[in-house]
This record gives C-alpha cells, structure tokens and sequence, in this order.
C-alpha cells in the first residue's frame, strides 16, 4: 500500500508484548472481511489512502503463514514499486508478525548469485522487494515462480496490460494460469486505473476488467467515503496569501458501496476525507501584454547566438551535438520557471544551474559535450538579463528584505502559492524551496525539498528522505516542496494541506496526492489560472472520472478489455532462463554500462528509429567496445515495439555470442566463468574459500624414511664422508658420515653446501660417496644409541643433569614418520674415497658413567692418585676428563673440557675479576668455598646454543671476525663428569649435522616433485633440481633463498599465457570481461586449488628451520598427531585464524603446517619460473597444460584475428600509417592492427571496435617483457626491489611517457573533445621546459595515452605472429622515457600501507560511496604521528593514490622529529621522497625539503639501516638484458597469395542516378500540395545538381541501413524536426514512376530549409531513398555529419 499505511489504530503493534504477534487483535471487522475473501481466491482491494490496505496484507500473510513458515520451501513476496516503499512495508510487516522478512533492493552484485538466493529463500519467509528485483530472478532463473506461495502487488494499478511496468511483465511471462502449482495474488490500488486516457468513458470498463484479467483477480471494494469539492469564489483577492482558508461552497456527496460490509461506519468513521478547492491566480497574457514576452525574447537570442557559435565549432559532431542539447535543456527549464515563478524564480534557477556540479545533477547532460564554458555563458548572460531587472524596483539582490510581492517578479501563481507543493520538474521544486526560504515573512514555514532518490541529486539518499519526513511527521518541518515523490506510498500521517503547484495528470495522480491530506477536516488545493477553461475541466474530469471509476467497479457495464502488447520472449532450454522483449531493454543498458569506460567515454546503447512502409523499424548502434556494433529490428506497429524488438534480438545475438551466459547475464560474472577454476566440489578437502591458512601435511622424503631391521645381521647401509671445510681453517671438526639404507640420487649423492657461522666464519661442506658399510647387531645397536646420545646433549641436554640416563628406551622404528639414516664420527682415507667408522670414539662415549646404573657406578670406582682430579661425584682419571662433556651446576651449563691446565689452580688470579684469585671470585659470586685449590683447573668451551646456519647472519661492523675460540677455566670440584671422550672438536661437528640434514631433506624433496613432473610430462625433465628447490621454498625458511624472484617472472608468463590464450579463444568478449576471465583463472585461491589437487603443498617448504626442532632417528617427536589428535593440537588455528598470542607453530609427528593460500599461489607460479629460466616457454607451457590451466591456442586462431582487422582498413585516410611506421620501427602486414591499436572506443562510426582488446594483450607481453628485462639485468636485486622496480616500469604513467616520446597522441582516432583537450594539457606539460612548467600544476594524466602503448604492442604481437624477439626489441626501445632514476618512485598506497604495518598502526584507508563516486580518507595515527586527507574520485584506486600522497606531504613537512623515532621509520619516509617525482608529481616540490631534513637528521645520529630504490639500482652491477625462455617459432601470419593486399584495394563504383538539391529561405512558400516539382523551385545559383560521379558513398555508413534511416538518425542527433517526405507519381500504370522530395530544416542556419528531389523511380521506396541520399551528400558537403 502506498500509504504506509497500517492506521492509527495499528500504531501499537509492534511495541506489544504478545508471545506471538497476531495482526488479528488490532483488526478492524473490514479488514478482516476483506483478508478471510482474500484466502479463497485472488482479490484486488481498491480503498482509499489512509485505510489499512497494507495491514489486510499482513492479516493475509499471517493466515497463509503455514505455506510460507519453515520447514516450508514456499515463501510470500511482497512487492512494492519504490525502495522507499519497500522498507516502509517490510518494517510493518516485521512488526506486526514473527515472520523472518528480508529486504531486496539495489544492485548488489550477490543478486546475480543462485546460491544467495538459494540462501535466503531458505532463511527467510518473507522477502520485501521492488518489482525489478523480481523480474531479474525470475528471467535468470535464480527464482522460479512456483516457489512463490503469495504474491502481494502494492500499488497493484501500475499492472497496466499495455505498460511495460514489472508488474505486468511479471504477470505477463511468468504467471501462468494454467500451471499446477501457481501463487495466491493480493493487490492494493487507491485508483484501479492510471494514465491519461484510461480513465476516459471508452477506456474505463476495459483498464478495470484488464487489470483483473493481468492480475487473474477479481476487485473488492469495501468502501463508504465521501468526497467533498468545494470551488474558490471568484470573489476572493487573487492576491491574498490568506484567502485560502476562508472560502466556503456546498458539499456534494458520492456513496458507493461495491464489496458487502456489514457495518459501513466502522469504514466512514476511519477515513478522513481532504476537502477539494481551486484557488485561481492571473493567467500569463499572451502577446504584448505578457510581462514575460521581452524576457522569452531575449533569452531566445542568447540561446540562438550560442546555438550558432557551437555550428562553426570544429569540434567533433557528436560533441557539437551534445552541447546543443544540453543548452535546450537548460533554456527550457528557465522558460519554465519564468512562467511559473516570475522573475525571482528563473534568477534562483539560473544561480543554482550555475554550480557546475548542481547542474549536471539536476540537467542530465548526455555524453562528452564539446565546450561547457558556451552553457556557462549562457546562464551567465541570461542572469544578467534577469538581474538587472530584478534590481530595478526591489531592494537589492537580498530576497530576505522584500515586503511586497509582485508581478513579474513573482509570477501570480506564486502569489497563490502557500502549503505543501507538488511540482512535476525538479528545478522548479529546488528554486520553489529556495524562495521559500528566504522570505522573512514567511519565516513561520519550517521548510524543506522532497525529492526522489533517482532524481539525480547526489544528496538526496533514502536516508536523507527518511529524516526529511521524520521531521514533517514530528513538527520540526511544516512545509514541504515536494516532486511527484510525495504523490504515492509516503506515510505523512500529519498532513492537513496539500497545494498542487502543476495539476495532476491523471485521475491516479489526482486520488493519490488528494490522499496524502490525512488529517481530519484536511484541504487538497489547486492553483488554476482564472479563466483556463482547460484546466477547470480538467479538475472536473478528474471529479466526473472518480465517479465513473466508482459507478464502473460497482455495476461493471462491460467485459471488454485491451488487448495486451505482444511479448515476445528469449528463451534459454539447457537453464529455463527467459528474456522478455520489455526487460531486453534495461539488461542492453545494463550489459553497456559495464563495458570498460572512463570519464571520457560512457558506453550506451543508442536508438535511431525509421518509419518504413511496412512499420518502424529500430537500428541500435552498440558501444564500440562491444561484440557486434548494429542491430536492426523488423517493422513494427509503434517505436516503442519496434526498441523491443531490437534489444531482444541483441540479447539473443550476445548469448550466441557467448557474452551472455546459459542464464543470460553477462560473462564477466565469476560464478559463470568458464575455464579452468575448479568447483567447490573439488576443493572439498581444502577447506573452506574464505579461510587464509590450511593445514596441510610435509613430505618427508622417501629415502629418508626407508628402514633397517636389526634382525638383518650384517645390516648393510650406503655411506657418504660429510667433509667439512672451514673459513678460516681455524677450528677442528671431527669426521662424520652419513649412512642410509637407499641410495642417494646423483643430484644429491655428491651435495655441497655452504653453512654460516657467526662473525662471518662459514663452513663449506661436501657429501663423498663411501660405499657401503657393514654393521653387525652389536654394532647397529651402539649407532643408533650414540646418535640418540649426541642428538640429546645438543637439543635436550637437560636430559643430562641427572647422574644416570638411559638410552635405548624408545623405539622409534614404530613411528611411521621417522627418518632413518645414522650421523657417526668416522676416519675417512682421501686416496681410496672409503671410510670406517670410528667405533673407538663412539664406545668410549657410550661406556661413560652417566650411561652406566648406579651399582655398576660403585663397582667401578676410581681410586685417588696423581693421575686423578677429584670431581664433584668422585675422583676421575685425567684421561678421562680431557676431550669430555661435564655439567658445571653453579654455571648452570655443560662444557667441553679442552685441556687439564696445570699452570693455575684455585689460588690463580681470576681473569674475569682480575683482583681476585678463582677461589675468592667463587666465593664472592656463587658463595662456594673450593676444598681443593690446589688441584689445576680446567680448561672449558661452554656447549654451544644450535642455530639455523642456512641462513646468513651477517656481520655486525662493530664487532672483529673470525673471534677466537672462547674458553672458561673451572675448578674440576665443580664440575660432574658426563661424557668421556665427547670433545669439542665433535661437538663442533654435530653443531653443523642438523642445518645440514635439514638442506638434504629438502634437496630430496625436490628431487622427488622433479622426478614426478618428468613422469608426468616429457619437458618435466628440463627443469633443474635447484630450481625447483629454490621454487617450492619460501622466503619464511631462512635457507639463504627463496622462491620470490622466480615467482615473479612465474608470474608475468602466466599473466602473458593466459592472456594470449584468452584474447585468441573469446574473439567476442571486451577487455573488462577478459580481464576477469584471467583474473578469476589466475587469482591465488584458483591456483592453491590447482596446486593441491596436483599434491603439490606436500611439497612446500614453508617452516623457518629451528634446531631445537629437529627430529631424527634417535629423537621422535614427542607430539604424536593422529587424527583423534589433530584438532586439539592445532585448534589454534581453527578457521584459518591465527592465535596472535603465539605465532609459533606446534611441530607433530606428522609434519604438519598452516599453509597459506597465496604461498601455494606463489610455488606455482614459481615452478612456471623455474621452468621458463631452466627450459623456455614451451616447457612453462607443458607445465600450466599438466597443472590443468589451459593457455594453448592454434596458429589459425592468430591468422583469423589478423585477417579480421582489415575492418578497420576504411579509416587509413585518418591516420599516417607511414609515418607511424616509422615511429615504431616496424613495417606491419596487417595494417588493420595498427590502425585498430588507435581508435578509441569514443570513436564509433567505423561499424564497431577499439583498442581495448588489443590493449588487453599488449599489458600482459609488455608485463613480462620488462619483467624478464629487470630479472636478467639485476640478478642480485632483492625479489622486493625487484617487485618496487617492475611498478614504477609497468604502469600507466610510464606509457603514458612512451605514447608522449613517440608522439602516439597525434595519431589516435577519437570522438571525446574533452579527452583531446586532457591529452594536449598533458603533452604540453610534459614537452615543457623545468623552467616553465610548476610541480604543483602538473596535470592528469589520461589513461588512453598509456593504452595507446599497450594496444600498439599488441598490435605488433600479433602481426609478428607471437614473435616475442621482436617485440623485445621495440621494447627496449621504449625503456628510454621509462628508466630515469629521478622517477623512480613505489606507489604512495603500498608506501603508506608498509608504514602502517610496520608500526601495527591501523588500516590507513577506509572506502564509502558518495553516488557514483567513492571517498577515501587515509589516516595515520601513532606514537606522535597523526595526519589525515581525503580524496574523491570516480576509482577507489585513484582516491587512494589522491589521498596517499596528501598524507605524505602532511608527513613530510610536519615536524620531522615525529617521524625519526627509528632508524626503519628514517628510511621508510627518506625513500617515500627520494622516489616521489614519477609517481607523485605533486610532491616533488618536497623532496629536497624532506631530505635535507633527513640528512640533518643522520648528522645528528640517526643512521638508515638500508638504502632507497634509487641508491640501489646505482651500486647494483648491471648485466646483459635477456629475453627469459622465449622459444617458441613464429607463426606465419602473411596473407595467401590470392587476397588483395590493402594497397591494391579498389573500391566497386557507385551505382547511381541523378538528384537535386537546393536550399530556400524558409518565408518563401511552399506548395505541399502539388503534384510533382515545380519548375521555380529547381535550383538556381543557390543550389547544385548532383552528378553522377559526385555521390560520396559513405553517405551509407550504417551497412545494412537505408539513407532514410541515416537521415532520420541525423536529424535526431542534431534535434531538428524529422525529415519531411512527399512523394508523387506519373505515367500510365503500367509505366507508373515516382518522384520524391525530402524537406530538411536545418535550425544552425536560420530561416533555410533543404529541398532535396529524387529522378524517377518504378517504386516510391527507391524514390524517397535516392532523395534521402542527396539530402545526406548535402549535409555531409556542408559538415554536418563526418
């Protein structure tokens, strides 16, 4: 209901405290009569504003509640024709039930989603829409009709059998009368008819019976309401702003009663009724007694004045055009309010037309207008005008001080004017509020403007609405001027005056605004010229037509009803999706609108309409973007079938075109996007899309896990010497070896490997094959317990504080995760390449006293003598204590004793203390007393912390290299012996075995993923096991490598391949929707799902290597994860969220990790790597083919797309192909690319097509270009530097450089006069001396002079047949303009972002939509930091770059004491300035500032830890460019033999016959009636006889459309009156001929029409089309169409 309307009574419902809502308790006994008809059949409920028609419906909704309540699949749709409606209703409806109610509007791109529907058709009942949102699901199928269990139509009459409107196109194609299973209809109508001439006596009885015949309903009534009328004496003072409330006339009554109500006062009491007056005002005299006429004319001048400066403008057509008609629309709308506002009013309206913004908010301009400054001065002279009158007589330019209110300054319809206003034209209403406003007098009136949130004003929003009548409701306001939002749905419950500004112009309209007077003894007003007869009889037609319309549902004289439009309707069989010709139109507009655009072209269907002999007909020019440029529809009755035809057949050609889907939306939507993304069906074992992180298992290499038994006597196993070289040589390491069952692969068998120790030492270590070694039983038994024993005191060392330890208790051949291979000391002989194990060593480590029980301890007591040292557990033989382990427990620490040092003893000066002697220094730290000074002391070597020597340290400068070795002396009385014979030179040893393993672990792993890709595929083989080590390692490791650089070129070739492979594959679809396709193929949750279901995240290594972590045969790991287990062990991770409280990882059993998504993305990508730098493309390209991503293509597939440009061949007269040629240095084949790489989508007169496609291929070969340019120039640049160096080569702006530096601009082919005109200011710019050009004025820069960039590359790529070697050449020639290292600059978004992060500081950016625009504030807030800016743009990206770069300069030149708060912190912001030219020109002015203060800075103590960008790139060495894995042949794209070379291209002439043209004044008479030309009107000097050889054919520009189209087209796009046909015949019938005269009237040139005469034709068609192309060879001579 459109009058919000649950009544007073209802007020309460939603604040009761009933258990359950039951709307039946506030019901009144109407309500519920009219509900219980309602559950029997389908009703239409015709009762007035103010009644509860909208609680009937709930009632409605309650009753059927066990259709719709859940478990139910059925569910209620409401719908209503505003949003504003929509959530009126839904709020009644939640209040006044428990039903769980869903509000649908907007455009929310999820509304293309099944699967949201899917959703909330199960977790909803009732779902509150407007109609459009309806008609959308249910041609797409995302609803389906027999799913709906009730239908509510709320303002039900819009369901007009011959409209367009939803409703009826609901009913119309998807309401089947005949279907089984088929919604209840409910409707709601305060006026069963709309429009102008459905409620006329012929029409009347055939809307009522059409409406119930659309809505398959029949209409109740149950209504007692008197109407009253009441007209204005003529008597009353037509100037008295109070008269209105005292005029009085006599009441007539009209009672009706339709539906059967028992008690009729119940209704007559409820409803208030408005009382009807006129109030007349003076009527605008026309001739010279209008006030008004001097103004018409003068304004008429200025209009024609700019009108006839725009003709000699040589900007382009369509532009001319546009302007032109921006200039009618705004001259009209001034004439209108001079009228109906006077002076004032026009004034108010030319000041707010004047703000630019407010203008093209409230004057809908079309397209790109050619000189907006012409309107300017057109307001601005039109204001003087108006002014300086306005000046004369009245105080001033201040509205506020006017006493007296007079003609023409106000009009005297204004002077009548008092109350709540609708008006028809927003303008009116915007100056109407704005006077208001401003008159003192009238300062009483709390006043405020209504308008519709599509009427283009960006303030206005539903919410801005909704405060607006708030206020009215509360009292705040009490004036409201209001469009014809405030006739239909708003609940404005406290209304008592409603004053119709422009009178309604249907008896709809009339009921509707009469129905927003509420209030008990209101008034419905209308403002009337006095005399308008017109105008009276229109308000009695609207009184008589009521009453008809009452008489008619109540007697029902006739069951006649209008025959409906035919729909012809679309349908897709394989989805059950179907278009309708009405809703063809809005999906066309819809698909235009989301081809790729910017602010210089908006893609939009246009319509040109032709009447032909057998009908209309209607040719849609597509966008130029887009996949077929014209459609032409068959002959129809009206224009308007004839628009629906033609969309309907575009829909059907982009469906076949594979633009639309078996559903019918567009492509580009991802849940339709073919290709290679998988399921969700296949990923059902990686979790869930949303989450971050899984959890996923490492491999651990086979050969590692290969066991022995101890049964197998002798056990052999394959040995290999780890040799260990050290740098300096100055530390012993003892021999070691490795043994293991299998073995080794050749890639690994003979590993080197380089380990960092700390002040810069290193250790090179080596694998030497050995052969294979014997071990018998005793023997395997003491391996495996001395490497439990070494593994103990380097990890768990702990373990060996207790006097005894046990070895051997754990089995770890149970564990199915456990490695197998032994680590033992061996004696290597060099000349044999054998070794044997040192079983001497490992027996006297493992017969020492701390493995031994405490009886045997006692049994083997070592007696005191000079060959023994008292212990702290008892007397130990020198021997024995030299080259041991020992635990001192005052020190808390286990040491290597090096050496019994008999030169010093306890009383021996202590060097730590120097003061103090060894006993004094014990006793003063650790209150010990020695018993035994005297005894030596012990030289010691603390046992050392294990560290990841994979990963390079560094030297900090500060301290020496190469440090001796550190030693301690211990008393031996404090020391208990642990292990004899373990030394330091062993222990130096096992301090490197685990970085080592842990390398060789990862080497198999590798070894392993290599041997599957060459199982898999041939080219599998050609990678190299380094690379794809380095590929499946991340940055996270600490291995001294990483996966980012190959990931990097990984990811430029996929970019390329894909792109290729698409643009080749969908020759239909634009640039947006094959950008999406690779994205959507590409994206990093696409590749982890290609990744896994490849196995390849086993694979990963993706742990930072932690000794303390390292688990070998020997040492299990003490977590044991099973999948009982799991869960709880890794439940901080549950959902992908990581517990930040603990980063750590928990190491299982199993080996599992929380792997994130984009690090399986990224290994993928740099296996691509790895295989383009060891292989080439052809290899890469097997790889992407066996990971399941299709990039393969044929060679006839390039050959097509180059043959097709010949399209583009008619345009070479427009651009200098030779001298482009030039430029690029490249002589094309297919001179149609490079012709197609310079058109831009503006330009539309060519049959279709631009450059976006062509710029689509050009981004992706250019992004890998340089990308394999910076790779192999810089191999030592960090993979971040190289990340920082690819942005600034490969954006926009750089291009945009290029396009500059080979004068591309003067070459493009465009239709926007604005993108010309941002493209000189640019070039200018740039080509500018330093001197005469301000970093603060530096321009825009438009993205099509970068595109032209890309596109030409494209271009050439294609004519070269993929030949990447050349391309790479012109690339490199490109680079100049690009590799300035004053421009190096990172984008300010990401600078801004890493600041930011690097702090923990908040987000910087936050996102809100402002209309069509989106604002962005970035902020940062931190320790003495604070600064923030927004900026607004049609691009998020682009208000964050604007916003980015404020901020740094508030930054910047701010106290930059704030920022210097870290030696980081210096460098983030002293490299944000030191690359700030190319990418923020605007700042550039700062950076010498902001490194002078930096440097002071430094001076002061601050030192950067790193250097910029820039500093970089100079101490960087620079090799060789190479273009990376490129080798792949050629394709041969030269034309056959038998195809005409453009060259040699000849036009077929003309066939042609004679016609005449002339041009005559239009005051010279005009016989339309005679019956052939006559001889006075041939031409004379004014006019020129056209010859047979002067007929320029491209007056045919359409293809398939005829000149009397292409006229009728030009005539339409420059807004003058159609074109005039006469036709006429001679000749006996058989021989009958017919001529033809074609009348043009051009308004640029005054007073001169165009006679246009056809030679005689056997057929009138033929006549008039040879008239038509004589009038088109005319205005073409004369530059009014190119």
């Amino acid at each position: 209901m459109s009058d919000g309307e649950a009544d007073p009574a209802n007020s309460g419902a939603s604040s009761s405290s009933f258990p359950e809502k039951d709307p039946r308790k506030i019901s009144r006994k109407y309500q519920l009569e009219l509900c219980k008809k309602a559950t029997e059949e389908n009703i239409i409920v015709y009762l007035g504003t103010g009644c509860g028609k909208t609680h009937i419906a709930v009632l409605l909704i309650y009753e059927l509640g066990h259709l719709i309540k859940r478990p139910q699949e059925n569910i209620c749709v409401f719908l209503a024709p505003t949003v504003a409606l929509v959530q009126q209703q839904a709020k009644v409806i939640e209040d006044s039930t428990d039903f769980k109610v869903k509000i649908c509007s907007g455009n929310s791109k999820r509304l293309k989603s099944h699967e949201y529907w899917e959703k909330d058709m199960k977790q909803y009942e009732v779902l509150v829409m407007i109609p459009q949102i309806l008609v959308h699901c249910l041609s797409h199928c995302l609803m389906k009709m027999d799913s709906i269990a009730l239908l509510i139509f709320d303002e039900c009459h819009h369901a007009q059998v011959q409209s367009n409107h939803p409703y009826a196109e609901i009913m119309r194609v998807f309401y089947k009368t005949d279907a089984i299973k088929r919604p209840r209809i409910f409707g709601m109508t305060a006026s069963p008819v709309i429009g102008k001439d459905a409620s006329s006596e012929g029409s009347l009885a055939k809307s009522i019976n059409s409406l119930e015949s659309l809505l398959d309903a029949k209409l109740c009534v149950a209504r007692f309401q008197t109407l009253v009328w009441q007209q204005s004496i003529d008597s009353v003072d037509a100037s008295s702003n109070v008269s209105i409330g005292l005029a009085f006339s006599n009441y007539e009554a009209i009672a009706k009663k339709v539906y059967s109500v028992e008690d009729k006062n119940d209704l007559d009491s409820f409803v208030a009724t408005a009382t009807v007056r006129v109030y007349y005002y003076d009527p605008v005299v026309n001739g010279s007694s209008n006030p008004y006429i001097a103004y018409y004319n003068k304004l008429g001048d200025l209009k024609r004045e700019c009108v006839s400066e725009l003709s000699s403008k040589k900007d382009d057509l369509q532009s001319l055009r546009n302007s032109k008609k921006l200039l009618n629309k705004l001259h009209d709308n001034i004439i209108f309010c001079l009228e109906n506002l006077g002076l004032w009013g026009a004034l108010q309206a030319i000041r707010i037309l004047l703000n630019h913004s407010e203008r093209n908010e409230l004057i809908e301009a079309e397209g790109d207008c050619s000189n907006d400054s012409l309107c300017e001065r057109y307001l601005a002279q039109a204001a003087d005008v108006l002014a300086s009158d306005c000046t004369k007589d009245v105080v001033g330019s201040d509205l506020s001080r006017i006493d007296v209110l007079k003609e023409p300054f106000f009009s005297s319809k204004l002077l009548r004017l008092i109350g709540i206003l609708s008006s028809s034209r927003i303008i009116t209403a915007r100056s109407l509020s704005c006077i208001l406003q401003s008159l003192e007098f009238l300062a009483f009136w709390n006043c405020d403007l209504l308008v519709g949130i599509n009427s283009g004003l960006r303030n206005v929003s539903r919410k801005t609405m909704k405060i607006i009548l708030e206020k009215f409701r509360s009292g705040d306001l009490n004036l409201l001027i209001a469009t014809k939002v405030g006739e239909e749905g708003l609940d404005i419950q406290t209304c008592c005056l409603v004053i119709r500004f422009d009178l309604p112009e249907t008896v709809a309209s009339f009921i509707q605004s009469r129905g927003r007077a509420r209030m008990p003894q209101s008034e419905y007003a209308f403002l009337v010229a006095r005399g308008n007869k017109k105008e009276m009889d229109l308000l009695e037609n609207f009184r008589r037509d009521e009453r008809q319309m009452n008489f008619e549902i109540a007697q029902r004289t006739s069951n006649e009803i209008f025959i409906g439009l035919e729909e012809k309707v679309y349908k897709v069989d394989s989805s059950g999706a179907s278009i309708s010709s009405a809703y063809s139109i809005s999906l066309l507009h819809q698909y235009c609108s989301k081809l790729p655009h910017d602010e210089y072209f908006d893609p939009k269907p246009k319509f040109f309409f032709l009447d032909d002999l057998e009908g209309t007909v209607c040719h849609i020019v597509l966008p130029s973007n887009g996949p077929i440029h014209q459609i032409v529809s068959t002959p129809q009755s009206s224009s308007e079938a004839a628009k629906k035809d033609a969309c309907l057949k575009a829909i059907e050609e982009l469906h076949k075109l594979g633009v639309f889907n078996d559903y019918l939306l567009p492509m580009q939507d991802k849940s339709y996007l073919e290709g290679p993304m998988l399921n969700s069906s296949d990923s059902d074992n990686h979790g869930d899309e949303g989450t971050r992180v899984e959890l996923h298992e490492m491999l651990v290499p086979a050969l590692l896990k290969e066991p022995w038994k101890s049964s197998d006597v002798p056990v052999y196993l394959n040995s290999y010497y780890i040799e260990f070289m050290p740098n300096p040589v100055d530390r012993v390491y003892k021999k070691f070896g490795l043994f293991l069952k299998a073995n080794l692969p050749v890639e690994a068998e003979k590993m080197e490997l380089e380990l960092h120790l700390a002040r810069g030492r290193s250790v090179m270590t080596k694998l030497i094959p050995s052969g294979v070694a014997e071990f018998y039983e005793d023997e395997i038994t003491l391996a495996e317990k001395f490497q439990e024993m070494f593994l103990k005191v380097i990890l768990d060392r702990m373990d060996f504080v207790p006097e005894y330890v046990q070895l051997g208790k754990n089995d770890s051949s149970e564990s199915s995760s456990s490695t197998f291979y032994l680590l033992l000391p061996v004696n290597f002989h060099h000349h044999e390449n054998t070794l044997n194990i040192d079983w001497k060593i490992i027996r006297k480590c493992l017969s020492s006293p701390v493995f031994r029980s405490p009886e045997n301890i006692v049994a083997n007591k070592v007696l005191v003598s000079k060959d023994t040292l008292q212990l702290a557990r008892g007397c130990r033989r020198k021997g024995d204590i030299e080259n041991s382990l020992v635990y001192a427990p005052h020190k808390k620490g286990f040491f290597f004793i090096a050496k019994i040092v008999d030169e010093k003893n306890g009383h021996s000066p202590c060097e730590e203390s120097r003061t103090l002697s060894y006993m004094e220094d014990l006793h003063e730290k650790f209150d010990i007393q020695l018993k035994y000074p005297e005894q030596p002391l012990l030289q010691a070597k603390p046992l050392f912390s294990l560290h990841n020597l994979l990963h390079n340290r560094g030297q900090d400068e500060s301290a020496s290299s190469h440090l001796d070795e550190y030693f301690i002396y211990l008393p031996p009385e404090l020391c208990q012996l642990k292990i004899i014979g373990f030394s330091k030179d062993i222990g130096s040893s096992i301090s490197l075995l685990p970085s080592f393993m842990q390398h060789l672990e990862n080497l198999l792993v590798a070894i392993e993923l290599k041997n599957e890709l060459s199982v898999s595929f041939p080219e599998g083989s050609e990678v190299t096991v380094l690379s794809v080590l380095e590929a499946l390692t991340t940055e996270k490791c600490q291995v001294g490598f990483s996966l980012e650089r190959l990931e990097i070129l990984g990811d430029a070739f996929l970019k390329y391949a894909v792109a290729r492979h698409l643009f080749l594959l969908h020759g239909t679809l634009d640039e947006g929707q094959l950008t999406k396709k690779r994205s959507n193929i590409v994206n990093n949750l696409n590749l982890f799902k290609l990744a896994c279901k490849r196995n390849l995240q086993v694979y990963i290594r993706d742990q930072t290597f932690d000794p303390c972590h390292f688990f070998a045969l020997g040492r299990s790991c003490p977590i044991v994860c099973n999948s009982e287990t799991e869960k709880n062990i890794h439940s901080k991770y549950l959902n992908g969220v990581v517990n930040k409280t603990n980063l750590s990882e928990v190491r299982c059993s199993k080996g599992h990790h929380w792997l994130h998504k984009k690090t399986a993305a990224d290994v993928l990508e740099a296996l691509i790597g790895a295989f383009i730098v060891d292989s080439g493309f052809k290899a890469a390209t097997a790889f992407l083919r066996w990971i399941s991503i299709k990039v393969d293509f044929d060679a006839s597939q390039v050959t097509d797309v180059c043959i097709a440009s010949a399209i583009y061949n008619p345009l070479a007269a427009q651009i200098n192909i030779g001298a482009l040629e030039n430029l690029l240095g490249y002589q094309f084949v297919h001179r149609g690319l490079l012709i197609q790489a310079f058109v831009h989508p503006s330009y539309n007169r060519h049959g279709g097509g631009c450059y976006q496609r062509l710029e689509f291929l050009g981004d992706a070969v250019l992004d890998y270009l340089i990308t394999s340019y910076l790779y192999s120039v810089y191999p030592k640049l960090k993979p971040g530097q190289l990340t920082d160096l690819r942005s600034v080569f490969v954006n926009n702006q750089a291009f945009a450089n290029v396009a500059v530096d080979r004068s591309f601009p003067t070459f493009l082919i465009s239709d926007s006069s604005s993108l010309s005109k941002a493209i000189n200011k640019y070039v200018k710019f740039i080509q500018a001396p330093p001197s005469e050009s301000s970093q603060d004025d530096w321009p825009k820069c438009p993205k099509a002079l970068g595109d032209l960039v890309e596109s030409c590359v494209g271009s050439i790529l294609l004519d070269t047949g993929f030949n990447l070697s050349r391309i790479w050449e012109i690339m490199l020639s490109f680079l100049d303009p690009i590799i300035s290292f004053s421009t190096l600059k990172i984008s300010p978004i990401r600078e801004l972002q890493e600041l930011c992060q690097s702090h923990s500081w908040s987000p910087p950016f936050s996102v809100s939509n402002k209309g069509s625009m989106y604002l962005v504030e970035a902020k940062v807030n931190g320790d003495n930091v604070c600064a923030s800016a927004s900026a607004t743009s049609s691009s998020t990206k682009e208000a964050k770059k604007i916003a980015a770069e404020r901020v740094s300069v508030q930054l910047k030149v701010e106290d930059h004491s704030c920022l210097i708060k870290s030696a980081n912190l210096v460098h983030q912001f002293r490299t944000s300035c030191a690359m700030s030219l190319h990418y923020n020109e605007q700042i550039a002015r700062f950076v010498p500032i902001f490194l002078g203060n930096l440097l002071d800075a430094q001076a002061q103590g601050f030192k950067l830890k790193s250097s910029s960008l820039e500093e970089v790139l100079k101490s960087s060495s620079k090799m060789e460019a190479k273009l990376i894995g490129y080798d792949e042949k050629p394709i041969d794209v030269a034309p056959p033999p038998d195809s005409i070379g453009f060259e040699n291209l000849a036009l077929e002439e003309p066939v042609v016959t004679k016609f005449v043209t002339k041009v005559r004044s239009t005051n010279e008479p005009m016989d339309v009636s005679s019956s052939k030309p006559a001889t006075s009107k041939q031409p004379q000097s004014n006019s020129k006889a056209i010859k047979n050889d002067d007929l320029d054919t491209e007056s045919q520009t359409m293809g398939t459309a005829t000149a009397r189209s292409r006229l009728y087209e030009v005539c339409g796009a420059n807004f003058w009156k159609p074109p005039l046909f006469e036709c006429w015949n001679e000749g006996p019938g058989h021989l009958q001929l017919f001529t033809c005269k074609v009348l043009v009237e051009i308004e640029e040139a005054q007073d001169m029409i165009l006679e246009c005469f056809s030679s005689a034709h056997p057929k009138k068609k033929a006549a008039a089309e040879h008239a038509a192309e004589g009038a088109l060879w005319f205005l073409k001579q004369q530059g009014y169409l190119c």
